[in-house]
């Protein structure tokens, strides 16, 4: 069972950071998996889980402010710390698999104008040798994405992202042409994995911390956990593999 670095080493180290990628690199996971957000103002993709970000006025009162509101200047800056896509694919390079997460809701033309330049920026990561299609796996919520990328980009691999039990299991993976099913452990049993596998697709489930939830993907055979402690994951995970 792999064990994906869930936003990189994030129990330890600052969620979709370099250094929680570079640290869950060193910590051996199989893969790493972090959010990007399209930024409107500057066409560039950044790592960010929510839509929004804290910040303080002048009268010590926390406000919130949508990440299109600021520039990427600021998005970059010592305050807020976040990093591009480009810098995240330089940092990981070939040396694990990355699974992205799309996280965009858009459709129509604006779907397709965020799917053309993540394809061009994927392309030109590929070109330069910072990466391989091989390593690539784009999973999002919403399946349109997936659809339009399994189209125009059938290198890589898509992974359809749910958070429930859907009614045929995993029969709807077969419209999306996606090679791979990643739920969440609450929505997690049995007759779903086996359906997943029967249909030819890999099983990742998140989030995996608790040992009792790590046991229970073992026994149900999924393919790869997400995980906010991959040492310590992998770790137990070994200690089980021992006992049996």
């Amino acid at each position: 069972m792999q064990v994906i670095a869930h936003r990189g080493a994030s129990g330890e180290f600052t969620e979709n950071s370099l250094l929680a990628f570079e640290q869950a690199i060193l910590q051996g996971c199989d893969g790493i998996e972090f959010d990007v957000q399209y930024h409107q103002a500057s066409g560039e993709f950044i790592l960010l889980h929510d839509n929004y970000l804290k910040d303080s006025c002048s009268n010590n009162k926390t406000i919130n402010i949508h990440f299109n509101q600021l520039s990427l200047a600021e998005l970059t800056s010592a305050k807020y710390n976040i990093c591009t896509l480009n810098q995240a694919l330089k940092c990981i390079n070939t040396q694990c698999l990355i699974n992205i997460e799309l996280k965009s809701a858009a459709q129509g033309d604006q779907l397709a104008d965020e799917m053309h330049k993540l394809i061009a920026l994927l392309r030109q990561a590929e070109s330069n040798n910072t990466i391989s299609y091989a390593q690539i796996i784009v999973s999002s919520f919403n399946h349109h994405t997936l659809t339009y990328l399994t189209t125009h980009l059938p290198k890589i691999t898509t992974a359809a992202l749910i958070a429930c039990c859907p009614i045929d299991y995993a029969k709807f993976c077969i419209k999306l042409k996606v090679k791979m099913l990643n739920l969440a452990v609450d929505c997690l049993n049995a007759e779903i994995v086996n359906d997943a596998h029967r249909r030819g697709l890999k099983v990742w489930v998140y989030t995996v911390d608790n040992p009792e939830q790590i046991k229970q993907c073992l026994q149900y055979q999924v393919d790869g956990i997400f995980t906010n402690f991959p040492q310590r994951t992998r770790h137990f995970i070994s200690s089980i593999e021992q006992k049996d």
